[in-house]
């Protein structure tokens, strides 16, 4: 179902909503937002395709969450389907924090600091019960000087299937956003930084590791971010991440503003440390816009800040159809030093000979691919 859906059914000579309409009605519960679900049950066919964006957009917590509170009305039929697909989630969802605390064991014998990120995170710090922010993969942002230990401890130790070489030796622990490594049917992304391309680069990594909050899971405290950088990484997450955007990053940064205490000016003066405010400001834009939400909130003053031109000309890296090679060359404007510069471009000019076997590339492909790519416009 496309994002863009804006059919309109009847039933009983009232105009139903789309589905994407109810879902950004169940995203913003709770907010200053306007928007409300209708007082009785929609047709199985708004329903179910509604039941479908919640699965790729990972709302099927939060309607679950609607379903218990009564704000969402729901037959028979449409209740038990969607409280079997809740519970689908939750027992991944179980998975994949069993996972979390095997990560915990293996990376604390080998002292190698961590911060628990996105949907388990999230699902623990800013829900009001874990289980209405559903979750996929296990996400965990290790320190830049040793994320190769942690890759190589996660196939050792975890038993873990690195799922792609890295460009060339030493990339992903210097320019790189993540490695995904599977570990039986988990997905374990081992993050260095928030989003690939320039954004990621100019990140102040080590703030990341000084300080942190916590979150309990089987009796155990692990290492989350602070409020301010998990309210960023929301930010990255909904402004950099799918396209079309998920509604369940809506939901997250919403959900966030009404735990914490958001400040929208610590949180440009952050934004701006870290040349990222053309980030917050799409982030906040894109919230304000689809959620309608008061311009005294929060993320609505954030809509307002004014974006360096330098920065707008990065985030148009992201957006375009060749977005990938566009981040690319957007990416060496912001490294600093030759030597570095030197090594991001070799890498994606010469890609390791491992590389290329894992993608089925001849010598010459990638520099066939990486000029189709610059050349093309988005």
């Amino acid at each position: 179902m496309s994002h863009h859906e804006a059919s309109r059914g009847r039933a009983g000579g009232r105009s139903e909503p789309a589905a994407r309409d109810l879902a950004l009605a169940v995203v913003a519960r709770g907010s200053s937002s306007p928007l409300e679900l209708p007082g009785d049950p929609v047709r199985d066919a708004i329903f179910f395709r509604l039941l479908g964006l919640a699965k790729y957009d990972r709302l099927v917590g939060a309607m679950a969450e609607a379903l218990a509170a009564g704000d969402l009305p729901a037959t028979d039929r449409q209740r038990e389907a969607l409280v079997a697909e809740h519970t689908a989630w939750l027992h991944h969802g179980l998975m994949v924090e069993r996972l979390l605390l095997e990560v915990g064991d293996v990376f604390g014998e080998s002292e190698l600091e961590f911060r628990v990120l996105k949907g388990v995170a999230l699902a623990h710090l800013v829900y009001g019960d874990p289980a209405w922010r559903v979750f996929g993969d296990l996400d965990i942002l290790v320190p830049s000087h040793r994320f190769d230990d942690a890759v190589r401890l996660s196939v050792t130790q975890l038993g873990g299937a690195q799922q792609s070489p890295e460009l060339r030796p030493g990339f992903d622990r210097e320019f790189g956003k993540e490695s995904l490594v599977r570990v039986g049917r988990i997905e374990l992304d081992l993050h260095r930084t928030f989003v690939a391309g320039p954004f990621g680069l100019t990140i102040d990594l080590d703030r990341l590791f000084e300080s942190s909050t916590t979150i309990e899971i089987g009796g155990r405290e692990l290492a989350v971010l602070d409020p301010p950088a998990i309210f960023l990484h929301a930010c990255y997450n909904l402004a950099l991440g799918d396209h079309p955007v998920r509604l369940g990053s809506l939901r997250d940064i919403v959900q966030i503003c009404a735990v914490y205490d958001i400040d929208a000016g610590d949180m440009a003066d952050l934004a701006a440390s870290w040349r990222a405010t053309a980030v917050v400001e799409r982030a906040a834009r894109l919230a304000t816009r689809d959620l309608r939400l008061e311009d005294d909130h929060p993320l609505a003053r954030l809509s307002r800040l004014e974006v360096p031109n330098r920065e707008a000309r990065l985030l148009h890296s992201y957006l375009g159809s060749a977005r990938s090679y566009q981040r690319a060359l957007a990416s060496l404007a912001v490294i600093p030093g030759v030597g570095p510069k030197l090594r991001y471009a070799r890498a994606l000019a010469q890609p390791s000979s491992a590389y290329r076997a894992s993608r089925g590339w001849s010598p010459g492909t990638q520099w066939r691919r990486f000029a189709e790519g610059i050349l093309r416009r988005g």
